[in-house]
């Protein structure tokens, strides 16, 4: 859920929107707990016979699970912020008239329309860019280096092959790009990090399954990812390594709401684990 950092501060509409959409899921969950018991006592409310203990098992896991999952939704760092703002906002302007005229119900189904629009124009962007021609080459190699001055890139055999090395954390990563140009005059990408040992194979599987394939500056980006964003902890399990002791080698990159309705692209470390 896209949120500031700091509760209390000006939230716009469209977070305002998926704040309200993220409660009314956990007023859902509520409702159904208010179910709970009457799904455990089911069973007995009929003649006995062999599947009574087995739906009664049923139905008492299945409330576990939900109760379980309320509250870890209810500990959820996104709901706590939400909590916070809230907190701090009654604090500045305790007049709640205005809420009145604000829908109780119906923000789950606005969030997806708006994801869903958000969704679509970066597939049309994303669409676009992985279009290159070849003039566009050069060009996408020059806006990369203003954008990224501190990661500099070697290039042989004019532009088909594009070369980068850095530190990342306690790794030197060096990476390879080879531009090849099929018979329709469109470019195919491929790239290795180099090393024969793991993170790098990691690393190397994760940049093969990347999305946006054909797309030299989604590539690029996320090179420089593996640069600019720091593998501390999993942006989706949360935890530093995974089952089999790695830290996160993947870099994906995901849209969100900016200031002034706009969306921006930012990028996350993942376990390769975790993607999917």
């Amino acid at each position: 859920m896209a949120t500031p950092d700091v509760a209390g501060a000006g939230w716009d509409e469209a977070q305002c929107t998926t704040a309200l959409a993220h409660l009314e899921q956990l007023q859902a969950q509520i409702d159904n707990l208010r179910l709970a018991i009457p799904r455990v006592i089911e069973p007995f409310q009929r003649p006995p016979n062999p599947s009574t203990f087995k739906l009664f098992a049923q139905g008492l896991v299945g409330s576990q699970n939900d109760v379980k999952l309320l509250k870890e939704q209810w500990r959820a760092v996104e709901t706590q912020l939400v909590f916070e703002h809230a907190k701090k906002s009654f604090a500045a302007n305790t007049d709640l008239s205005a809420s009145k005229s604000t829908p109780s119900h119906g923000w789950t189904e606005r969030e997806k329309e708006r994801s869903t629009k958000r969704n679509n124009s970066s597939e049309s962007l994303d669409e676009s860019r992985s279009n290159s021609a070849t003039e566009d080459v050069p060009q996408i190699l020059v806006e990369f280096q203003k954008a990224h001055p501190s990661i500099k890139l070697e290039t042989q055999d004019d532009n088909r092959t594009i070369s980068t090395q850095f530190v990342s954390g306690s790794f030197k990563l060096r990476f390879r790009i080879v531009v090849d140009q099929e018979a329709n005059g469109k470019h195919k990408f491929s790239a290795e990090c180099l090393g024969a040992s793991e993170p790098w194979l990691s690393i190397n599987r994760c940049i093969a399954s990347r999305p946006q394939a054909n797309c030299l500056k989604y590539l690029l980006d996320m090179v420089a990812a593996y640069k600019t964003v720091k593998g501390t902890s999993c942006a989706k399990c949360k935890r530093l390594l995974d089952d089999t002791a790695l830290t996160p080698t993947a870099r994906r990159s995901k849209q969100v709401d900016a200031a002034n309705d706009t969306i921006q692209t930012v990028w996350e470390a993942v376990h390769e684990s975790c993607l999917g």
